[in-house]
């Protein structure tokens, strides 16, 4: 797991115990590193530090990582090294390796660039840890974040805004959402998805890209398969590569994943 430690400690902690980590790297800012004492987010890394080591009924190796968590550019590279160096490990040791990336801990600044990196590498999970009860009540709000009874929260004053540096992500192909979509409807409608229905219905939606109605009728059989194979190779093929899509054993229908349908929910929504 990839974690960052400013000023919470269960955040980071809990979710080493559910997903039952081994291994837990720890990005967190020292202002002196010669003078650590007297430093609280150094007390904040110590404390999680010492919850892992009493809590966990296995043993969990912790890897400090000291940087400045506030520095998009040095977080995003921190973690994509993280990540490359734990998959390097694995492959050379012919292991699995499942890494969970835990957005919700530290700074703004890492959130953002671990689930940017989260996304940028396969076989890398990032996950969010909402709060189900705060060390500080009603009135505890109240005395520590506000200003003359009036609410400013923990900050008073800021530094100017910094712009962070553009990564382009490609967003996923219109035509192999939407045409996703279509195939998830079709099977909650228990309607046929065989390739010849899920051509015509690509057809209807005007998301089908080959030039194949353009023969003689004699040629029909022909054309049929031939846009069975443009169907494999232009649209479940890479369903399948992206993991949008399995077959399932009992009916042998290709049903959309987990993946698949937070694709369809999030891209090219409007009609």
């Amino acid at each position: 797991m990839i974690a960052c430690v400013t000023f919470e400690t269960t955040k980071v902690t809990d979710p080493i115990q559910f997903y039952e980590i081994n291994r837990v790297h720890i990005i967190h800012y020292v202002r002196d590193t010669s003078n650590q004492s007297n430093n609280v987010y150094q007390e904040f890394y110590d404390r999680v530090k010492e919850i892992i080591k009493s809590d966990s009924p296995r043993e969990v190796e912790v890897v400090e990582h000291i940087g400045k968590v506030s520095d998009f550019t040095l977080m995003l590279k921190t973690v994509l090294q993280i990540l490359e160096s734990e998959h390097a490990e694995a492959e050379k040791s012919g292991e699995d390796c499942e890494i969970f990336v835990n957005i919700s801990s530290g700074s703004s600044e890492y959130a953002a660039a671990s689930a940017i990196a989260a996304m940028m590498v396969p076989g890398t999970v990032p996950f969010s840890v909402g709060t189900k009860e705060y060390t500080v009540d009603a009135e505890g709000v109240k005395r520590n974040y506000y200003i003359d009874s009036k609410p400013v929260g923990l900050t008073k004053t800021t530094f100017d805004p910094r712009s962070l540096p553009s990564y382009s992500i490609q967003i996923p192909e219109e035509h192999l959402v939407r045409g996703l979509r279509i195939l998830d409807q079709r099977n909650a409608a228990k309607q046929s998805v065989t390739s010849g229905k899920m051509v015509a219905a690509l057809k209807e939606a005007k998301l089908w890209y080959r030039d194949t109605d353009s023969v003689s009728s004699e040629r029909k059989t022909s054309q049929r398969q031939t846009e069975a194979v443009y169907y494999q190779r232009d649209f479940i093929n890479k369903w399948l590569e992206n993991g949008w899509i399995r077959k399932d054993d009992l009916t042998g229908r290709y049903v959309v994943t987990y993946a698949g349908r937070n694709i369809t929910s999030t891209f090219y929504t409007l009609e």
